[in-house]
């Protein structure tokens, strides 16, 4: 009886000894985890206070057949225009917080934009048709751009329709400006970095 009763004392002390063994981290491995933690918690401070969005303070209906419209915004207590793009191609790409077509293409429109940065090229997201409670800061903490974000409103999408001479019925739309400040090309639907490529290429 003694012998039975060392056995399951024995038995029930391997048994406390062994449970919850890989629930406890070494000390070394959770230092390490707990160093990415602050490295990922750092990178994600940095994407969120880099975040360049403008709020669109002024617009202008355009004065010509496809001229593009004026519009302005405050950039750290300077003001800046599309008028100061003239020169360059200007690439325009429409979008909101609840578009899945237009959160996919982002990345790739990022990387034309840094491919681009050394050539007459300027490339603005223009957030509209805002709902729901996801905000433009929601999007670009998951999808990070190099390229300026400007926060619009109905009159930029009125502007813009009146200039292209077509509604815009969805989104993601994109307007290419020429170096003229014509509207030549007006894409309606989200395109691959190849097709976005091939027209932008051709006013360069």
């Amino acid at each position: 009886m003694k012998i039975l009763n060392i056995i399951i004392v024995m038995s029930v002390l391997l048994f406390l000894s062994g449970c919850g063994k890989n629930d406890k981290k070494p000390v070394t491995e959770q230092k390490k985890q707990d160093a990415t933690q602050q490295t990922n918690t750092q990178q994600s401070n940095t994407q969120t206070s880099g975040m360049k969005i403008y709020k669109i303070s002024a617009v202008e209906e355009s004065k010509g057949e496809k001229n593009v419209p004026e519009i302005s915004w405050d950039e750290n207590g300077t003001k800046v225009s599309l008028a100061g793009s003239k020169g360059k191609v200007l690439f325009l790409n429409f979008w909101a917080t609840w578009c899945a077509p237009c959160k996919k293409e982002m990345p790739e429109l990022s990387e034309i934009n840094t491919e681009l940065k050394d050539k007459d090229f300027v490339m603005y997201g223009i957030n509209v048709f805002q709902r729901g409670n996801t905000t433009i800061e929601d999007v670009l903490k998951t999808i990070p751009v190099s390229y300026p974000i400007l926060d619009g409103n109905e009159n930029v999408v009125k502007a813009f329709e009146k200039a292209s001479g077509a509604p815009m019925d969805g989104v993601p739309t994109t307007f290419i400006v020429d170096k003229n400040g014509k509207i030549v090309e007006t894409l309606v639907g989200s395109r691959d970095k190849a097709a976005f490529m091939t027209i932008i290429k051709k006013y360069l």
